[in-house]
C-alpha cells in the first residue's frame, strides 16, 4: 500500500508523524546503517520517503515498500552526500521511528 501522508495532514514537525495506522511515531535515530534498514524493511516494517524539495511524503508497506528498497537501496548512505552523488540521483538518510506500542517505521529522508 502506498499512501500520500500529505492527505492526513500537515507533517507536524521533525520529530512526529503519523501514519495511516492512526499511530503517531517519533524519531529515535536519524541515521541508521543500509543493512539495518533493509532487515527492517524485509522484516514488514513500513518505509517512509520524504523528500522535502519535491513535497514527497510517502508511507508504503507491504510489497510497496520492498520495491521502493529495493529501488533506493543503493542511495542510501551515513554520509553526507557529495555533490558528485547528488548530481547523479537522490541520497538518502535512513533513520528509525516508533510508536508508543513499539511499532517501528523506517524513513528515508532524500537530498538532491
Amino acid at each position: 500500500m502506498r499512501v500520500d501522508l500529505h492527505e492526513l495532514g500537515p507533517f507536524p514537525d521533525e520529530a512526529t508523524l503519523t501514519g495511516p495506522d492512526g499511530r503517531t511515531y517519533r524519531r529515535r535515530s536519524t541515521r541508521m546503517s543500509r543493512r539495518t534498514a533493509g532487515e527492517l524493511v524485509r522484516g514488514g516494517t513500513p518505509l517512509v520517503l520524504h523528500l522535502w524539495s519535491a513535497g514527497q511524503l510517502d508511507w508504503l508497506d507491504g510489497d510497496d515498500a520492498l520495491a521502493a528498497w529495493d529501488e533506493e537501496r543503493p542511495h542510501v548512505t551515513t554520509q553526507e552526500p557529495t555533490a558528485k552523488q547528488l548530481a547523479k540521483h537522490v541520497a538518502w538518510h535512513a533513520g528509525l521511528w516508533e510508536a508508543d506500542d513499539d511499532a517501528r517505521l523506517v524513513l528515508l529522508t532524500g537530498s538532491c
